[in-house]
């Protein structure tokens, strides 16, 4: 590729080569995360369900229960698929959300049996249908009051159909989603780089010179480094993701672009349509500020002033005389 000795043009595809080193060092700081947590596999170990009723009584927790006796059912969920239990360790007795399949994994492996899950929050409605199931099977003197049921069950009960998030699934999980957005912008990098190469490649050895010789004329050339956009004598440079050099006789239709999102604009850009009917999206900024609008307009109007047969504006009668001259140019 033909180098360009000017600094502004240097520093447009060092920002687009810098988009491929952020998108490897994501690529590798993914997969040492994703490595390192498969590699330390589930080490967490789960805490009793009496300690965490206890310490922290708080949703989301890797609790275990050693089951000393087959679970008593009491209730079920409204979607079917799992119900919800009496269990008791040597001590103290709990409710446990499990699956009919479970349920009899449980029982064919005898007891003891240790079961682990993750702790949830006991809703009012499950506290009382607990309160109402275990008065059923007790005797009268050892019956309880409704208000008696977060001293009894501990405010929560251990869902073992579901596996709480260890410190090795958060490494996972980061280590993952970092290692995609890292593929994504290597991608996105690696597409810029041979964009941006090719259109230097297209540009012919006398070309080059002419455009080297007008970045440097500090007369009639001048870089806004805000819209990344370079105004020579003949030429607009678009330095924004790739190498762009539109000459100012080729540019037969300009019209201003804005994006919007939710109705607000965000962002303005020059859009250049040239006699081969391509069209160039250039001066990508906000124009929120004074100082933006500023710019935006300058640039515009510059390029106005370097072609008197150029159409401005986004108009019907526009649309249809830039379809004509393309049609006479074809034929």
């Amino acid at each position: 590729m033909r180098e360009f000795s000017n600094q502004e043009i240097k520093k447009s595809f060092q920002r687009v080569k810098n988009v491929l080193y952020v998108g490897l060092v994501l690529l590798v700081l993914g997969a040492v995360l994703f490595g390192y947590s498969l590699f330390r596999g589930n080490e967490t170990e789960p805490t009793s369900m009496h300690e965490l009723i206890l310490d922290e009584n708080a949703d989301g927790l890797y609790g275990y229960i050693d089951i000393v006796s087959e679970p008593y059912y009491f209730a079920y969920y409204d979607d079917g698929s799992t119900k919800a239990y009496f269990a008791s360790d040597e001590n103290y007795l709990y409710i446990v959300e499990m699956s009919d399949e479970t349920f009899e994994k449980i029982v064919d492996a005898g007891f003891p049996y240790r079961v682990e899950g993750s702790t949830v929050k006991m809703d009012p409605t499950l506290q009382e249908i607990a309160v109402e199931s275990y008065n059923e099977i007790v005797d009268e003197e050892y019956q309880l009051a409704l208000e008696d049921a977060e001293a009894m069950f501990g405010g929560m009960y251990l869902n073992i159909e579901v596996s709480p998030l260890t410190t090795e699934d958060v490494f996972l999980l980061i280590g993952l989603l970092i290692f995609i957005i890292g593929l994504i912008v290597s991608i996105v990098g690696v597409v810029l780089i041979v964009r941006y190469t090719k259109n230097v490649k297209k540009i012919s050895l006398e070309e080059k010179e002419k455009i080297e010789h007008e970045v440097e004329d500090e007369k009639n050339a001048f870089y806004y480094q805000k819209a990344h956009v370079f105004l020579t004598k003949n030429y607009v440079l678009n330095l924004a993701s790739a190498f762009d050099a539109i000459l100012y006789k080729d540019i037969i239709w300009m019209y201003p672009f804005e994006y919007r999102y939710n109705g607000f604009k965000t962002s303005s850009s020059i859009c250049l349509v040239t006699k081969d009917g391509k069209k160039h999206k250039i001066a990508g900024m906000d124009v929120v500020t004074k100082k933006s609008k500023e710019v935006y307009q300058e640039i515009y109007q510059t390029i106005l002033e370097k072609n008197e047969n150029i159409l401005n504006g986004f108009t019907k009668e526009n649309q249809q005389e830039v379809k004509k001259r393309l049609q006479d140019k074809v034929s």
